[in-house]
């Protein structure tokens, strides 16, 4: 391929601030913000396996780009059964609270409206505290109100020149630790597929969900789904296409979950590959095939047994 550069274009681009969410400190897990989706067959180990991650997370722990402490949300939407005793596992989770258990059949597009708008709120108000304490702060260093703009001052004098720490609107969490930054949510979506929420409908909230989960501005707020079904073909096809992260558990009919998912992994890899490492993966009870396709993953960590053991690829199929 003969190439001749043209003198008057140009790829570079102009400097701009890269906005980077926060990641989990251990470098090992799968980094966020993340779609997951685990299908396979009853009794499979699904739940177990997506225990598995989130106590690593809660193990972990994460840190934003200026080095504050994330905390770590969990939510546990099912389809009846996020209060069974069949589900006591579920108390293992340090970070899923009682409420944060919900049972869910019907009306699922508004609860999670009404969720997001609550997962936003906690951000907004996180967010305005650390305005006013930073104005705070900023009166205190200089004790001077003539360094002070004239909407700093007014904020000052609304709040009546409190501490931000005595300030009774500041955002804490349950057991009152004051929260300086948003938290990291973990939305799980277990076995949903009785619901009305998977449905290829226009304006399906849960769809819209998928496609601006990793964006944040004033009206989006970034967080993480995980999506647990008995059925793939379940799954509508356009949150598959924004899956990160596939889970492939034992199932009778792993060709056709692989050529399921090649279109969305196949960027990263080819079919022969998948059905050689889900083939050997199935032969171990319980084991779980993983693929990960995100953007910010460690190239070594994309192929893995379980989330505790990377496979080893063959550079033959490495693209």
């Amino acid at each position: 391929m003969k190439l001749t550069q043209l003198k008057k274009v140009t790829d570079k681009l102009r400097s701009y601030e890269k906005y980077e969410p926060p990641q989990p400190i251990n470098k090992d897990l799968p980094p966020t913000y993340n779609i997951i989706l685990s299908a396979s067959n009853k009794g499979s180990g699904k739940t177990y396996n997506i225990i598995q991650l989130l106590t690593n997370y809660e193990e972990s722990g994460f840190i934003s780009s200026d080095g504050k402490r994330v905390r770590m949300r969990t939510i546990w939407i099912s389809g009846g059964t996020a209060n069974s005793k069949q589900n006591n596992i579920l108390n293992t989770l340090k970070t899923l609270s009682d409420d944060d258990r919900i049972d869910l059949e019907d009306n699922v597009d508004d609860y999670l409206k009404i969720l997001y708008e609550d997962i936003k709120s906690e951000r907004d108000e996180i967010e305005a505290y650390n305005v006013y304490r930073n104005i705070y702060n900023k009166f205190i260093k200089y004790k001077n109100v003539n360094k002070l703009s004239f909407e700093e001052l007014s904020l000052l004098k609304f709040k009546n020149f409190v501490s931000p720490d005595n300030d009774p609107e500041c955002p804490r969490d349950a057991d009152g630790n004051i929260l300086y930054h948003p938290k990291m949510v973990f939305i799980v979506l277990d076995d949903m597929i009785g619901s009305d929420g998977y449905n290829n409908k226009r304006g399906n909230f849960l769809n819209k969900l998928a496609i601006k989960s990793r964006h944040e501005s004033n009206e989006l707020v970034g967080l993480n789904l995980i999506f647990i079904s008995q059925s793939f073909k379940s799954i509508p096809a356009i949150i598959r296409r924004q899956t990160d992260v596939f889970v492939l558990l034992k199932n009778s009919n792993k060709e056709y979950i692989v050529d399921a998912i090649s279109e969305e992994v196949g960027s990263h890899f080819n079919k022969q590959e998948l059905l050689e490492h889900y083939n050997a993966v199935s032969k171990i009870p319980y084991g779980a095939l993983i693929l990960s396709i995100h953007k910010k993953e460690r190239d070594e960590n994309r192929v893995r047994l379980g989330w505790i053991n990377r496979i080893e690829r063959d550079p033959k199929y490495i693209l």
